[in-house]
């Protein structure tokens, strides 16, 4: 796996590099970033996962373009290696705005579950946005979600915002709901961090933690929408 991350990393860098000399029929924006997530009560724990992503995004006019995310992961309660490759189609509305769908797949070991959905990011003066409507299609067990995701900027440096989340798989409701924080350390260089609770069917709940950090390039700091996935809605995924 590590091998692997180091080719993602090379590949989006080396994307990254050349944005300057590109036009808006190329590549417009490309982020490479690491976070770790990690339950931190009651019976999960110390369940965790480190996941080491990529994206890139194709402009084909001001109004359409591609977004390809890659993630590469290690679920350290399972021992198990996951990855993740998303492709979303995007229509701006305007500079602020913009809609899409997304369709994808999260592998884990041998397993697999694809992922499909509609989307919505943008920007209202000093409040950023995203959100999604998610529909996974596992091996027996589907699953519909609804992410929602918010910050606001207090100053050129700092941004403070919240996450929500639902997922319904078969018989079991699951809520996010999450603090988030982001800081620059330099142009184009962010540390983030969220700590939340998620509960499981309105009975039992669980707190979280999460940091990062996130390097981005292009013309608007950062890919449009976030990434997708049923991996990704957790902050660690339970051996069995």
């Amino acid at each position: 796996m590590r091998s692997e991350m180091k080719k993602l990393l090379a590949a989006v860098l080396c994307t990254a590099a050349a944005l300057p000399q590109v036009g808006m029929a190329e590549v417009v924006n490309a982020e490479v970033g690491f976070d770790y997530g990690a339950f931190v009560g009651n019976d999960l724990s110390g369940v965790n996962k480190s996941e080491l992503s990529g994206s890139m995004e194709y402009a084909f006019s001001p109004q359409f373009s591609v977004q390809g995310d890659m993630a590469l992961r290690l679920l350290d309660d399972t021992d198990l290696d996951s990855h993740a490759f998303t492709l979303h189609g995007g229509y701006h509305l305007n500079d602020a705005t913009a809609v899409g769908l997304f369709v994808g797949r999260d592998w884990v070991e041998n397993g697999s579950v694809d992922f499909y959905g509609a989307e919505a990011a943008g920007q209202y003066g000093l409040i950023s946005y995203d959100g999604a409507l998610t529909h996974v299609d596992g091996d027996g067990a589907d699953a519909n979600a609804l992410t929602l995701s918010g910050a606001y900027a207090l100053n050129d440096q700092f941004d403070l915002g919240g996450r929500f989340g639902y997922m319904d798989i078969e018989d079991t409701d699951i809520t996010q709901l999450g603090v988030t924080a982001a800081y620059d350390l330099s142009p184009g260089l962010k540390m983030t961090g969220e700590v939340g609770v998620m509960e499981f069917d309105g009975k039992t709940s669980e707190s979280y933690i999460g940091v990062g950090i996130k390097a981005t390039f292009g013309q608007q700091g950062g890919t449009t929408f976030d990434r997708r996935g049923f991996v990704d809605f957790f902050p660690g995924l339970v051996g069995g």
